[in-house]
C-alpha cells in the first residue's frame, strides 16, 4: 500500500497572525502548508512549487492585486488548483470568484476549513 503524500496548500494572508494561525490549523488537519503574503510571493511559490493543490487566498492585501484577482490567474495557469476565498470584511459574489471557488467568513474555525476542503475533494 502506497501512501500518498499530503495536499500542498498555499495560504495567502498579509496578516502574520492570521497566517499562522491557518497554517497551524491545516497542519493539525494533515496538509502540508506553504505560506505567502502577497499575490506576488504566491505567484513565484506556485511557479516553483508544482505540488500545490489548493490556494487559500485573503481578499484584502496590499500588492499589486488582491485575492479576488489572484484566484482568477491562479484558475488561468494553474486550472486544476482549488481555491478558497476568505474574508472578514466583504462576500464576494459568486461572479467576483472562479467557477468552482469556494468562500469562507473570517473568522475561520477548524471545522469550517476542514468541510470546505472535503467539498473541494482535497485529501489530506
Amino acid at each position: 500500500m502506497t501512501s500518498h503524500p499530503a495536499a500542498k496548500i498555499l495560504i495567502v494572508e498579509d496578516e502574520p497572525l492570521i497566517r499562522m494561525d491557518l497554517a497551524d490549523m491545516l497542519e493539525e488537519l494533515g496538509y502540508s502548508v506553504l505560506e505567502a503574503a502577497n499575490a506576488d510571493e504566491a505567484i513565484a511559490i506556485l511557479e516553483s512549487e508544482p505540488a500545490v493543490t489548493t490556494v487559500v487566498t485573503d481578499v484584502d492585501m496590499p500588492g499589486t492585486m488582491d485575492g479576488l484577482a489572484l484566484t482568477f490567474v491562479v484558475r488561468n495557469r494553474w486550472p486544476p488548483c482549488q481555491l478558497i476565498v476568505v474574508s472578514g470584511h466583504r462576500r464576494p459574489s459568486t461572479g467576483d470568484m472562479p467557477a468552482g471557488s469556494r468562500f469562507i467568513r473570517k473568522p475561520l474555525g477548524t471545522s469550517d476549513l476542514q468541510r470546505t476542503l472535503a467539498e473541494l475533494g482535497v485529501a489530506a
